[in-house]
Order: structure tokens, then sequence, then C-alpha cells
């Protein structure tokens, strides 16, 4: 049953009393309190079946067939949960501000398509337990670039606790050319600096080894490449090794010191030639150029040897004459005779035959050289 209710002034003492215009309390006998049959849709808050210049309140739930638009603001004080999606805001000036927590992952709808932040908008702090960054293999993309342009702050800092394993690890099982890691240092600052530092600094790690490197393929184990051009005056090291072992507190331990361990093992079924030590030294004669192999300088203990070799001879080349004598030394050379000869040269230029044909040459003087030969 339907009855069409025409409301008008005469209604205006009841709505006076109450402050309502229709009050409905029975329930009974109707499936619709209010029904309108008006289907006039609402663009705006002035338009539609329904038009109110005042607020609306609802105690119940309310179902809205299409679309909400809001003018203010939206406020709930339960949960808001949407099955489509949402946009927020419609220009940069737009905020979005979260005072709760996020209770969810936050996964994007497509991979590398889409960033947190940009070139010229950045985060401050991120607090993460576990970064993990998987590039693609057609994302065409680096997977980690940063950036730091504060002067007076590190641009990687990793703080680790680890005791039985590696703090940082790098795995590239794939690669072809290049490395594995580059160190680029390109500043033109004169200042002193390390440009890669590793420092073992506790004295009391007795069996830490402050760099290790294998290499278990390839003919080169490690190149040191060192190139200098400057034209002012300058003592140019390609390799230094300082090590220092200061006199002990207390105690008489015996220590051997050894500055450069070479330990070279090799064996082969074919035709095998190993050599310890390379040494080859090229001079130049665009200027005044003094050549050294091998410089040797031993002194301030009990006893000095300035070189001990064992289980081999020592083969020295020929040549035609000794070299530009040098004041407080004397040379040890070979002479180009036939059979060659051995000679030496004190620093005056006076040379003594030390060999001949048949042998040592007997009227030689006895010379103290400081090699102690050994096998």
């Amino acid at each position: 049953m339907s009855v069409d209710v025409l409301l008008s002034d005469t209604f205006d003492q009841w709505r006076m009393k109450t402050n309502e215009w229709l009050s409905m309390t029975n329930s009974a006998g109707s499936s619709n309190f209010i029904k309108l049959t008006n289907t006039t849709n609402s663009t705006s808050n002035t338009t539609g079946s329904i038009i109110s210049t005042g607020g609306i309140g609802i105690s119940k739930s309310m179902v809205i067939g299409e679309n909400l638009n809001v003018h203010g603001n939206i406020h709930a004080n339960g949960a808001i949960s949407s099955d489509g999606s949402i946009t927020l805001g419609d220009a940069a000036t737009d905020n979005i501000v979260f005072t709760a927590d996020i209770n969810s992952h936050i996964i994007p709808n497509t991979n590398g398509a889409y960033d947190i932040g940009n070139s010229t908008q950045y985060w401050s702090n991120g607090f993460f337990e576990s970064v993990k960054l998987t590039a693609a293999s057609d994302l065409g993309m680096t997977a980690l670039v940063i950036d730091a342009n504060d002067a007076d702050a590190a641009a990687f800092t990793i703080d680790g606790e680890q005791t039985t394993i590696a703090v940082m690890r790098i795995d590239a099982d794939a690669l072809t050319t290049n490395s594995v890691a580059v160190f680029d240092d390109n500043s033109s600052s004169t200042s002193a600096r390390g440009s890669v530092q590793i420092i073992q600094d506790n004295p009391a790690a007795l069996a830490a080894t402050a760099l290790k490197i294998q290499s278990d393929g390839g003919v080169t184990g490690m190149t040191l490449d060192k190139n200098y051009t400057d034209v002012g005056a300058a003592t140019v090291t390609g390799l230094h090794v300082d090590f220092d072992r200061t006199v002990p507190g207390s105690g008489t331990a015996a220590f051997t010191d050894i500055g450069i361990n070479l330990d070279v093992n090799s064996a082969g079924l074919g035709v095998t030639t190993t050599t310890g030590l390379d040494i080859d030294v090229v001079g130049a004669t665009s200027g005044t150029h003094t050549a050294v192999g091998l410089d040797v300088a031993v002194g301030s203990a009990d006893v000095n040897y300035a070189a001990k070799f064992s289980g081999g001879g020592i083969m020295i080349a020929e040549q035609a004459d000794a070299d530009t004598d040098i004041a407080g030394y004397g040379q040890l050379w070979v002479n180009t005779a036939t059979p060659n000869q051995l000679y030496f040269t004190d620093d005056t230029g006076t040379d003594t035959q030390l060999t001949d044909s048949t042998g040592v040459n007997t009227k030689s003087h006895a010379i103290a050289v400081a090699f102690v030969f050994n096998g």
C-alpha cells in the first residue's frame, strides 16, 4: 500500500515543536519508510532527487549505487576499504599524511616502472631490517646507485658485528670481462691520501691477515701498474712495504721477522722454468740515468749479511768491461773472454782478474764479498 502525501505549511506548527520535518517510528506494514522514484542524477551538491542545504545524520549503514563526490573532508571513525583502485590527489601540491603504521606489504603493479622519490625530492632516512635488490635481466638499469654529495659525510658505511661469516661479500659467477670491483679515484687534489685502505687495527689479533688474495685461475695473480708523469723532483715508489716491530715491554721470546716472504712451488710434465723473483729495470738516455736492479742496505744488527743464497749457483751475464765506478763500492763482473773470466773492480777503476782459463787466478788478491753462499 502506498499513499501520496503533500507536505505544506499546515505542518509548520508541528515541525516547530519537534524540530523534525518527518518522523516515522513504526516499521510494521511498510518496507520503505521513505521512497523516491525520481531518478534525477546528482552532478553537484545542488542537483539530484534529494537536495538538502543542511547536514544529514544517518545512524545505520548507507549504500550508494553509483559515484560519491565529496566537496569537503572525509572522516571515518572506523576502517576504510576499497575493492577497486584508489587515486589520491590530482596535483603535486596535494599531500598524504600517515599518522598510523603501515601493516602490509607495498608491492608495485609493474616491475621497474615506479620510483620512491625522484632526482629533486629525496626521502630522509630509511630503516630496514633487510634490503634485497633484484634487477631483471631486461630492465637496463643499475640495481644500486649511491650519489653522495656531502663532502663531510661518508657515502657508505657498514657496521658489522659478524663473527664467523664475512661482513660483506660479492659473488660474480657470470663475469667475462671487466672487474668484480672498481675503485676509481680521479681527484686532482695534491693532498696525501690512500685511495683504498685496509686497516686491521687491533694488536691483540695475532692470527689476523689484513689482506689475503687468492687466485685459482689466470696466468697473473696480482698486477700493480704504477704510472707517474709529474715533472717535479720526487722519489717515486711502485710498491712500498713498511714493516715495524717494536721492542717488547717484557720477555725474551725469539722472533723471525720477514719483510717479504716469497714462496714459489711449481711442477709440470714438460719443460718448466721457475723463477722466484724477476727484476727488469730499464733506464733511459734522455738525461743522466743510473739503473740499479737491486739495492740492499743492511745494518745495525749484531751480525749483518747483505744476502744469503743456498741451493744453487749465481749466474752473472758477461760484459765487455766494468761499469762506472762508485766511491765506496766494488764491482764483481764477468768478462766476455773465451772462456769468460771473473773480475773484481775497485772504486778507483782497478780491475783484478779472479779467474783465467785454468781456473782461479792465483795472482789475485783475497776479496771479502758481502754474499754468503751455502750449497
